[in-house]
């Protein structure tokens, strides 16, 4: 089961929050978090789990104020919900607002290991189009398929194989260059989570000193004159910003050889895949390159950065302004363009885009310069999952999309065969729910 406990509203003024597996604390009345939470191996006779919220007293001490209570009987097997719900006090106050709410519920029986040896193999065929079907089909379940795929694959030391098949699948589906990696998909999903799990040195290399000198600073790198405390502080500002600017893309560019080789591998192979669809398209080399690499992996970590443990808790809201700034300078070097007359305010900064473009395509072509990595020794990286488990999700979402596939089937016989192993895994799961019987 995962909880994504995300945002609330109108809560009492002198709330924070502690929900079950505990948040941190918020001001109230419109708290966000945004935290997730996962719960692996729920035992069978929990039927409901109730999250309560707390009053962050003085001196550490805590006080429950109000909760809600959700029935696992009320959410759909394998189905993402995101909705509103109402909080009922401790105490009759009136209204106790609402909190809002991203869960998936999975309610699932795990074979054994070697039952799923046949989808297992299916997925691992050359080519991937067993993956490449289920990645037309995922919509809502496309995060479950992504990470029970990536662990598959990884168990084998096959991850970087995976992503690579799965980009160029995005190359070809895409008809505009500019719109590469902006829609959510299997793939998007894939990367952005093989990233995460590599790329973590390379962040602290690139960018995790300026983080915590925008944590640190007292001054501010806001530009929008409607978020300013005073017109007068633009100039200032702006020279912060600038300085910033400065640090943080020398930094960037001299850390090529901090990204590890298989993130690499797959820009060199997406420059390629690119230039091959679109070889009349000035600068498409490098603007695919800086979606991969900038719009889903560097400017990502700026916004957030507690979540690529580039600092321990949430920067306050100056800061985080100042990191939003930086993060939003840098995306349009990256795509190579300029502020225009949408933003007059960020025209201060194009003097730096246009001094700093070539150095962004040199960097970008040097990321992508590296070998391809080979297939990593199996179980490399020490992984904990349990593979019975993430196959049993992929047997679950393949279920769920059986009509589909069937569908798909007719003129597909790679499928065919995906079809028939997501039956017989039916009927051996039906069987094994007799025994338990």
């Amino acid at each position: 089961m995962i909880v994504r406990c995300m945002t609330a509203h109108r809560l009492p003024a002198r709330l924070g929050a502690a929900p079950v597996a505990r948040t941190r604390a918020k001001p109230a009345p419109d708290p966000h978090w945004d935290e997730l939470f996962v719960f692996d191996d729920v035992p069978p006779d929990v039927t409901s789990f109730t999250i309560t919220v707390q009053n962050a007293g003085k001196r550490g001490k805590e006080s429950e104020v109000a909760e809600l209570t959700i029935e696992l009987s009320t959410l759909a097997n394998g189905e993402e919900v995101e909705e509103w719900y109402p909080l009922a006090g401790m105490t009759p106050i009136g209204e106790w607002g609402s909190l809002r709410l991203r869960i998936r519920f999975m309610h699932e029986l795990v074979m054994p290991r070697e039952e799923y040896s046949p989808l297992r193999q299916l997925l691992l065929e050359p080519g991937l189009p067993a993956v490449r079907a289920l990645a037309e089909l995922c919509r809502a379940d496309r995060q479950p398929a992504a990470t029970a795929l990536l662990h598959a694959f990884t168990e084998c030391g096959r991850g970087a194989e995976l992503s690579r098949e799965l980009l160029q699948a995005e190359v070809n589906r895409e008809t505009d260059p500019r719109a590469m990696f902006r829609a959510a998909s299997l793939a998007t999903a894939v990367l952005d989570q093989f990233m995460h799990a590599h790329c973590k040195p390379f962040l602290q290399a690139a960018i995790a000193e300026t983080v915590q000198k925008l944590i640190d600073a007292k001054q501010s790198a806001e530009l929008n004159p409607t978020k300013m405390d005073s017109p007068e502080d633009a100039c200032n500002n702006a020279e912060f910003l600038l300085m910033i600017l400065d640090q943080i893309t020398l930094s960037i560019f001299t850390s090529p050889e901090a990204c590890p080789r298989p993130v690499r591998y797959l820009c060199g192979c997406l420059q390629r895949a690119a230039v091959a669809k679109w070889p009349n398209e000035r600068f498409v080399r490098t603007r695919v390159v800086s979606g991969f690499i900038f719009l889903r992996l560097i400017c990502p970590a700026l916004v957030e950065p507690r979540a690529w443990a580039l600092c321990s808790g949430a920067p306050p809201p100056h800061a985080q302004r100042s990191l939003l700034m930086v993060a939003k300078c840098l995306q349009n070097l990256a795509n190579l363009i300029e502020f225009g007359a949408k933003e007059p305010y960020m025209e201060v900064v194009n003097p730096f885009i246009l001094k700093n473009k070539e150095r962004m395509v040199v960097f970008l072509d040097q990321l992508s310069a590296a070998p391809e990595p080979g297939a990593s020794p199996p179980n490399a990286n020490n992984n904990s999952f349990d593979i019975a488990k993430e196959l049993a999700t992929l047997h679950h979402i393949c279920v769920a999309h059986l009509a589909e596939l069937q569908t798909m089937a007719k003129t597909q016989p790679a499928i065919r065969k995906l079809v028939t192993v997501t039956e017989m895994l039916t009927k051996h799961k039906h069987k094994y729910l007799e025994m338990i019987r």
